[in-house]
């Protein structure tokens, strides 16, 4: 890997799976950025920024509501399946023991914890939608820890990093119209 061309790819986040439902529905997918978006404990916000072209954003667009679930690490194989894939192609959840939250949301297992949200506001960025979100119901489960990007993109082999950083590069061609629209950003 060469020296980095932005302070951004010195950052080392964890790893998100956001996951929704709607009229029976599911779909799963690796949030760009999650950020608690609040400092009052009692009433948690978050902001998450997701892609517009998934499936995901689709059944979270019409429910309104969506879990973020922080992987663990050891949970790589997750980062491939909803990372790489799309609920358009595949069943993503017929392999996974998953738990439903209260309003019908999956919940994967072994995770760091889980958060259901309601969607408060959204913002079009063109290449990504921003969600700003309340927390309704959340577990933490302190004894795991959390997967962070450095560490589980060097766990993957060669062909899948291969993969996911093809993927990438479409996405960001793709996204680079959808930048150019938007006058606020020209």
């Amino acid at each position: 890997m060469g020296a980095p061309e932005s302070i951004f790819q010195l950052t080392n986040q964890e790893i998100f799976v956001v996951t929704a439902a709607h009229n029976g529905q599911l779909g799963g997918q690796v949030a760009t950025w999650v950020m608690l978006a609040t400092l009052i404990p009692e009433r948690l916000r978050v902001i998450i920024a997701i892609s517009p072209f998934n499936y995901t954003q689709s059944l979270l667009q019409q429910s309104q509501r969506f879990v973020l679930n922080l992987l663990a690490a050891g949970q790589e194989d997750w980062l491939v399946l909803f990372g790489l894939h799309s609920g358009r192609d595949i069943n993503k959840f017929s392999e996974i023991d998953f738990t439903l939250s209260p309003t019908g949301i999956p919940i994967l297992p072994q995770t760091c914890g889980w958060a259901e949200c309601v969607i408060g506001q959204s913002v079009n960025l063109g290449d990504r939608i921003l969600y700003i979100a309340d927390v309704v119901e959340h577990r933490v489960y302190p004894e795991r820890t959390p997967m962070r990007e450095v560490a589980a993109f060097a766990t993957l082999p060669e062909d899948v990093r291969q993969a996911l950083a093809s993927k990438l590069e479409a996405d960001i061609e793709r996204s680079r119209g959808l930048i150019r629209s938007l006058s606020s950003f020209t």
